[in-house]
């Protein structure tokens, strides 16, 4: 074969290969948005093979290393160089590329502080955690060749609940079945609320292959990342909706570095259409209206910046005012948090200073439909405890309670008439239930145990107390106990009779 068939025949197969990557191309989106997000892969490549370039001219110029083949000449060490530079370049700018883009945000970010953390709504409390849910959602599962996708947060009627996509399940079902549906778990109660929604979707979650809905996205949008999906139920007609989350280049010496955005959101219906739509045009969409729209990772990245405040230095050395998201150990369901507040509906995320300390230093609220960040700095003289103690001290006050089969799950923050509580779910490690909740008093590290949604309700709104403990020779003397807020109406009256006590509560106008 002559050089120019051989070219031909080359560049023919190339041609070809482009092609097929091309109509796959959705296949390869983790290998191509790996090289836009992460620049020091391809900037690595380009300094080693230059500097093994001209290694390799240097000494290949040299009379002792004459030809390619004297493999412990020029080749040898060029190849040597290669690699050196590369792993040596590799975790020097990829080091940079980790923080770069952290310290932008920290410098650049708009925060604004507030003096008082708002109120929880109390008509949209949550109280169902995400392992009882799914484990609700399970047990209420009748199709044979369906599994439940990916858990998430959606509102119907304004009503918080988890949702489960109705996905394929096995091999054979993943390549001829289309999702079924929706299951939602209401999470405002401790009771099994499971409702499903049944609707043939033509792209989605678990299908596949062209079925599958990022196949059908990165078609149309491919320079993005797509976070998890979530049904949205309107009238018993079920769309799905992802975040998007788009990356712009920055350079700062020695290194380009990408940022992360909140660009929109895709829309699909239940015929496959797809909308992207704006952040704007998401807040206005009709179907999003109630839902929340800010992507849940993006905000825990955010958070996680304001490390960098200080400069890299004291993110790496002296720690100054340093900020650490206050996680607790094996939770399967972490901060954010998402919270109905009177103001909105808002990402909770709460901050404890570096080190072993476990109190309170920052509060942020990032607003789940606008993304706009909100931060309470806690008074250091308040001593308020955080998510992690809160769960010891649930611990503590039950000892009875045998915690070897017993879990005090996800640390909801419920803050009323502006005081914080962690509110707190213990569950069977099988997650078959809720044995009670948990209101831990931030400030006293005091615990209330509530068995009922009743109980939690009116814990919210103010109007529980617990029954108060008096000595026997000072009760003897009292008939009543009254109980009132801070503008002289009642909320509770406890008749004492013959030590026994009845409560009474009162209608109370809102």
């Amino acid at each position: 074969m002559n050089d120019k068939r051989k070219g031909l025949l080359i560049v023919s197969v190339l041609v070809i290969l482009a092609g097929l990557v091309w109509i796959s191309r959705p296949m390869w989106h983790w290998f191509f948005m790996s090289l836009y997000i992460y620049p020091v892969i391809w900037e690595s490549l380009v300094i080693s093979i230059t500097i093994g370039a001209i290694s390799y001219i240097v000494w290949f110029s040299q009379k002792e290393y004459e030809t390619w083949d004297d493999f412990g000449g020029a080749k040898g060490r060029t190849i040597g160089i290669f690699l050196i530079v590369l792993i040596i370049v590799g975790i020097i700018l990829g080091s940079f590329q980790l923080m770069y883009p952290q310290c932008y945000l920290a410098e650049n970010l708009e925060v604004s502080e507030i003096a008082e953390l708002p109120d929880i709504d109390p008509s949209a409390i949550r109280i169902m955690p995400l392992a009882v849910s799914q484990r609700y959602a399970k047990d209420a599962l009748q199709y044979p060749r369906f599994k439940l996708g990916t858990a998430d947060i959606s509102f119907v009627n304004k009503t918080p609940c988890w949702i489960y996509g109705l996905i394929p399940d096995g091999v054979v079902n993943f390549f001829v079945l289309k999702d079924k549906g929706a299951v939602y778990v209401e999470m405002t109660t401790s009771e099994k609320n499971t409702k499903i929604i049944e609707q043939d979707m033509e792209i989605g979650e678990g299908m596949g292959i062209s079925d599958w809905y990022k196949w059908k996205l990165y078609k149309e949008k491919y320079w993005v990342y797509y976070e998890d999906p979530y049904f949205v139920s309107t009238e018993n007609k079920l769309h799905i909706a992802v975040p998007i989350i788009s990356y712009k280049y920055h350079w700062k010496f020695p290194t380009f570095y990408t940022v992360p955005k909140w660009t929109g959101t895709a829309l699909i219906d239940s015929e496959g259409k797809v909308e992207f739509l704006t952040p704007e045009e998401a807040k206005k969409h009709p179907v999003l209206r109630d839902q929340k729209l800010y992507p849940e990772r993006l905000t825990r990245y955010y958070v996680n910046s304001f490390r960098y405040t200080h400069g890299i230095k004291s993110k790496l050395f002296y720690h100054t005012n340093q900020l650490e998201i206050a996680d607790v150990p094996g939770q399967q369901n972490e901060q954010p948090f998402l919270v109905v507040t009177k103001e909105g509906m808002k990402w909770f995320i709460a901050c404890e200073p570096y080190g072993e300390a476990h109190g309170i230093f920052k509060v942020f609220l990032i607003d789940a439909r606008t993304g706009e960040i909100q931060f309470n700095e806690q008074p250091k003289a308040e001593a308020l405890i955080g998510p992690v103690k809160a769960c010891d001290y649930v611990r503590k006050e039950n000892p009875i309670v045998d915690w070897s089969r017993m879990t005090p799950v996800e640390p909801i923050p419920v803050i009323i008439q502006g005081k914080l509580y962690w509110q707190i779910k213990v569950i069977p490690n099988d997650a078959s239930g809720i044995a009670y909740t948990a209101m831990v008093d931030s400030q006293t590290a005091d615990v209330v145990e509530l068995k009922t949604d009743k109980e939690i309700k009116r814990f919210i709104k103010g109007e529980y107390a617990v029954k108060p403990e008096i000595p026997a020779e000072i009760a003897k003397n009292i008939t009543a106990i009254v109980i009132i807020r801070e503008d002289d109406r009642e909320i509770q009256r406890i008749e004492l009779f013959q030590n026994q006590s009845v409560v009474v509560i009162p209608q109370i106008a809102s």
